[in-house]
């Protein structure tokens, strides 16, 4: 097993004194003391700290740092209870000893629960759970971020520590998973969207966009054949003009604002070039039009 990092090694002992109450009371921790405590550099020090800072465990405090509060009072012994032959992750008997890792775990798991003893497919159970998962990994930084993804170390430990003690199978995680990147599209800012992967529609969406768009193009273009058909022969009809239009809006009227947002840059820009065109086109029949009536 590869040694852990020096600034790894003092988080560790800081943390460990944390969760013995060693800093309760708004007790500051500076880089200075601490480097000679742990006989390393302040920049060890400093990183370490900002680890803590991450894990949620110590916040800011002027020059220094402090205990958050409520990491200083008991954790819920989510663990008691199990086999000492069951193994569990160091990482997650890690992260379960903040508080509020702790509890968020076990609300986790007792929607689990209720979610495996639900009868039928249990749709409003199985959203529980992913927002259950979705708090647990927010608990938690990842490249200086909010763990929206669940790539942090701590969360996929504690994942399939729950999913274990669950007794779930992976191929039956993946129907949580599914509820979980549609909660990202509310947690995760608009301008975060494309950095972790957040899909503008939902899976549903998507599928019925795509029908809803190839039920309209083959329409217009059957209507718009027909009609161009006649006008070649001289026999084109008002009415068959009236419905090629009411096409061409029931083909607009499938991409909602939402929608757009699976174009790439590059055809929002071609898509609103072409939308402008048709919208002169229609001011000019419009301004045809008003010009019969006069």
């Amino acid at each position: 097993m590869a040694k852990s990092a020096k600034y790894e090694q003092v988080a560790e002992g800081i943390r460990q004194e944390i969760q013995a109450g060693t800093y309760a009371g708004s007790v500051g921790l500076g880089a200075g003391e601490l480097a000679e405590k742990y006989d390393t550099t302040k920049a060890t020090v400093s990183r370490a700290l900002a680890l803590l800072g991450d894990e949620g465990l110590l916040a800011h405090a002027g020059d220094g740092w402090t205990v958050v509060e409520a990491v200083v009072r008991e954790a819920p012994k989510v663990l008691e209870g199990r086999l000492v032959t069951e193994h569990v992750d160091p990482e997650a008997e890690k992260a379960l000893k903040r508080e509020d890792v702790a509890q968020a775990y076990q609300r986790s798991k007792d929607v689990g629960r209720a979610w495996l003893a639900a009868e039928g497919r249990a749709t409003e159970a199985k959203k529980e759970l992913a927002r259950k998962l979705m708090d647990l990994r927010e608990l938690f930084k990842h490249k200086g971020h909010p763990d929206w993804n669940g790539d942090s170390r701590p969360y996929q430990a504690l994942v399939s520590l729950l999913y274990q003690d669950l007794g779930v199978e992976p191929p039956h995680r993946r129907a949580i998973l599914h509820h979980v990147e549609d909660l990202k599209r509310e947690r995760v800012p608009l301008t975060l969207w494309d950095k972790f992967g957040v899909q503008a529609l939902t899976r549903g969406q998507r599928a019925g966009l795509e029908r809803r768009a190839t039920q309209a193009l083959t329409s217009v273009t059957e209507t718009a054949g027909a009609a161009a058909d006649q006008v070649a022969k001289g026999n084109a009809t008002g009415h068959q003009l009236v419905t090629l239009m009411s096409r061409i809006d029931q083909g607009m009227a499938v991409f909602s604002t939402a929608s757009l947002r699976v174009m790439t840059p590059a055809q929002r820009k071609k898509f609103r070039d072409q939308a402008q065109e048709a919208r002169d086109r229609a001011d000019a029949l419009l301004n045809e039009l008003d010009g019969l009536e006069e």
